[in-house]
Protein backbone atom coordinates (compact mmCIF):
# COMPACT_ATOMS: atom_id res chain seq x y z
CA UNK A 1 0.00 0.00 0.00
CA UNK A 2 2.96 2.10 0.79
CA UNK A 3 4.06 2.22 -3.04
CA UNK A 4 0.79 3.02 -3.80
CA UNK A 5 0.69 6.41 -2.29
CA UNK A 6 4.11 6.94 -3.71
CA UNK A 7 2.95 6.16 -7.23
CA UNK A 8 -0.33 8.65 -6.17
CA UNK A 9 1.92 11.12 -4.77
CA UNK A 10 4.21 10.82 -8.35
CA UNK A 11 1.54 11.07 -10.81
CA UNK A 12 0.26 14.40 -8.78
CA UNK A 13 3.45 15.52 -9.20
CA UNK A 14 3.81 15.20 -12.38
CA UNK A 15 0.52 16.16 -13.44
CA UNK A 16 1.24 19.68 -11.65
CA UNK A 17 3.92 20.39 -13.20
CA UNK A 18 2.65 19.76 -16.19
CA UNK A 19 0.05 22.03 -16.06
CA UNK A 20 2.42 24.23 -14.83
CA UNK A 21 4.91 23.99 -18.36
CA UNK A 22 1.72 24.19 -20.67
CA UNK A 23 1.83 26.85 -22.82
CA UNK A 24 -0.52 30.40 -22.90
CA UNK A 25 -1.13 33.01 -25.05
CA UNK A 26 0.99 35.72 -24.44
CA UNK A 27 -2.23 38.13 -24.87
CA UNK A 28 -6.05 36.61 -24.46
CA UNK A 29 -7.56 36.07 -28.05
CA UNK A 30 -8.61 39.67 -28.75
CA UNK A 31 -12.34 39.58 -28.91
CA UNK A 32 -13.41 43.04 -29.34
CA UNK A 33 -11.17 43.31 -32.21
CA UNK A 34 -12.34 40.33 -34.33
CA UNK A 35 -15.96 41.69 -33.20
CA UNK A 36 -14.86 44.83 -34.89
CA UNK A 37 -13.52 43.36 -38.06
CA UNK A 38 -16.87 40.86 -38.70
CA UNK A 39 -19.12 44.08 -38.07
CA UNK A 40 -16.32 46.05 -40.39
CA UNK A 41 -16.53 43.40 -43.17
CA UNK A 42 -20.15 42.71 -43.06
CA UNK A 43 -22.18 40.07 -44.55
CA UNK A 44 -20.11 37.59 -46.73
CA UNK A 45 -21.01 38.04 -50.44
CA UNK A 46 -23.97 35.63 -51.81
CA UNK A 47 -21.61 32.96 -52.61
CA UNK A 48 -19.65 32.14 -49.62
CA UNK A 49 -20.86 30.85 -46.44
CA UNK A 50 -18.20 32.72 -44.59
CA UNK A 51 -16.13 35.71 -45.52
CA UNK A 52 -12.16 35.54 -43.83
CA UNK A 53 -11.81 38.98 -43.26
CA UNK A 54 -9.66 40.46 -44.31
CA UNK A 55 -7.41 37.28 -45.19
CA UNK A 56 -9.72 36.43 -48.13
CA UNK A 57 -8.94 39.08 -50.03
CA UNK A 58 -5.16 38.65 -50.29
CA UNK A 59 -3.50 37.78 -53.66
CA UNK A 60 -2.24 34.70 -51.74
CA UNK A 61 -4.82 33.83 -49.20
CA UNK A 62 -3.96 30.51 -47.99
CA UNK A 63 -0.87 30.61 -47.44
CA UNK A 64 0.91 33.09 -45.62
CA UNK A 65 0.65 33.74 -42.02
CA UNK A 66 -0.17 36.30 -39.71
CA UNK A 67 2.45 36.43 -37.89
CA UNK A 68 1.39 39.18 -35.55
CA UNK A 69 -1.63 36.37 -34.31
CA UNK A 70 0.74 33.90 -33.85
CA UNK A 71 3.04 36.01 -31.97
CA UNK A 72 0.73 37.26 -29.64
CA UNK A 73 -2.62 35.02 -29.69
CA UNK A 74 -1.79 31.24 -30.38
CA UNK A 75 -2.12 29.00 -27.60
CA UNK A 76 1.56 28.50 -27.42
CA UNK A 77 2.84 31.82 -28.03
CA UNK A 78 4.05 32.09 -24.49
CA UNK A 79 6.56 29.54 -25.34
CA UNK A 80 8.55 32.39 -27.47
CA UNK A 81 8.82 34.06 -23.92
CA UNK A 82 8.41 37.87 -25.81
CA UNK A 83 9.99 40.60 -23.99
CA UNK A 84 7.67 43.65 -22.87
CA UNK A 85 9.26 45.72 -25.87
CA UNK A 86 8.56 43.13 -28.40
CA UNK A 87 5.07 42.85 -27.46
CA UNK A 88 4.61 46.56 -27.41
CA UNK A 89 6.19 46.44 -30.81
CA UNK A 90 3.99 43.62 -32.23
CA UNK A 91 1.28 45.60 -31.09
CA UNK A 92 2.02 49.05 -32.57
CA UNK A 93 2.56 46.90 -35.61
CA UNK A 94 -1.01 45.42 -35.03
CA UNK A 95 -2.36 49.30 -34.87
CA UNK A 96 -0.98 50.55 -37.64
CA UNK A 97 -1.18 47.71 -40.45
CA UNK A 98 -4.50 46.04 -39.89
CA UNK A 99 -6.53 49.36 -40.65
CA UNK A 100 -4.87 49.99 -43.71
CA UNK A 101 -5.19 46.32 -44.62
CA UNK A 102 -8.95 46.13 -44.17
CA UNK A 103 -9.33 49.58 -45.63
CA UNK A 104 -8.09 47.87 -48.93
CA UNK A 105 -9.61 44.40 -48.35
CA UNK A 106 -13.65 46.59 -47.99
CA UNK A 107 -12.45 47.98 -51.05
CA UNK A 108 -12.14 44.91 -52.98
CA UNK A 109 -15.08 42.68 -51.43
CA UNK A 110 -17.21 46.61 -52.39
CA UNK A 111 -15.67 45.61 -56.20
CA UNK A 112 -16.44 42.01 -56.19
CA UNK A 113 -19.90 42.65 -55.08
CA UNK A 114 -20.62 45.65 -57.47
CA UNK A 115 -19.77 42.76 -60.31
CA UNK A 116 -22.14 40.08 -58.65
CA UNK A 117 -24.61 42.87 -58.14
CA UNK A 118 -24.65 44.06 -61.70
CA UNK A 119 -23.80 39.69 -63.27
CA UNK A 120 -27.42 39.23 -61.46
CA UNK A 121 -29.34 42.56 -62.53
CA UNK A 122 -28.62 42.37 -66.37
CA UNK A 123 -28.43 38.83 -66.38
CA UNK A 124 -28.62 37.75 -70.61
CA UNK A 125 -27.73 41.53 -72.06
CA UNK A 126 -24.17 41.42 -69.68
CA UNK A 127 -21.07 41.35 -72.07
CA UNK A 128 -17.92 40.19 -69.63
CA UNK A 129 -16.03 43.34 -71.20
CA UNK A 130 -18.12 45.32 -69.20
CA UNK A 131 -16.27 44.21 -65.85
CA UNK A 132 -12.51 44.44 -66.90
CA UNK A 133 -11.39 47.40 -65.60
CA UNK A 134 -13.25 46.52 -62.02
CA UNK A 135 -11.45 43.06 -62.43
CA UNK A 136 -8.28 44.88 -63.24
CA UNK A 137 -8.95 47.42 -60.03
CA UNK A 138 -9.96 44.56 -57.71
CA UNK A 139 -6.19 42.73 -58.87
CA UNK A 140 -4.17 46.17 -58.23
CA UNK A 141 -6.13 46.60 -54.64
CA UNK A 142 -5.37 42.68 -53.89
CA UNK A 143 -1.33 43.36 -55.01
CA UNK A 144 -1.53 46.26 -52.71
CA UNK A 145 -2.68 44.31 -49.87
CA UNK A 146 -0.85 41.43 -50.15
CA UNK A 147 2.22 43.43 -50.36
CA UNK A 148 1.23 45.35 -46.84
CA UNK A 149 1.08 41.52 -45.22
CA UNK A 150 4.53 41.18 -46.66
CA UNK A 151 5.65 44.05 -45.35
CA UNK A 152 4.38 43.22 -42.29
CA UNK A 153 5.73 39.54 -42.02
CA UNK A 154 9.27 40.95 -42.29
CA UNK A 155 8.55 43.42 -39.85
CA UNK A 156 7.48 40.65 -37.08
CA UNK A 157 10.54 38.57 -38.26
CA UNK A 158 12.53 41.38 -37.78
CA UNK A 159 11.50 42.08 -34.11
CA UNK A 160 11.64 38.11 -33.45
CA UNK A 161 15.57 36.77 -32.27
CA UNK A 162 16.19 33.62 -34.25
CA UNK A 163 15.34 31.11 -31.31
CA UNK A 164 12.00 33.21 -31.57
CA UNK A 165 11.29 32.51 -35.06
CA UNK A 166 12.45 28.88 -34.65
CA UNK A 167 9.77 28.26 -31.81
CA UNK A 168 7.00 30.06 -33.95
CA UNK A 169 7.80 27.48 -37.29
CA UNK A 170 7.81 24.70 -34.60
CA UNK A 171 3.76 25.80 -34.06
CA UNK A 172 3.10 24.11 -37.76
CA UNK A 173 1.82 26.65 -39.35
CA UNK A 174 4.53 28.63 -41.02
CA UNK A 175 7.33 25.98 -41.66
CA UNK A 176 7.76 27.27 -45.12
CA UNK A 177 9.85 29.48 -44.41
Amino acid sequence: MHSFKKTILFISASLLLTSNSIAKPNLPPPIADVVKMEKMAGAAGPFTVKDNFPKDYLLIPKSLPFLVGLSLYNPNSSDLELSQKQIDALLNIKKTVMPKMAKIALKVKKLELDIVSELALKHNSVKAEVFYDKVDEIAKLRTELTKAHLNCIVKVKALLTDEQYETLLDYGVVNMF
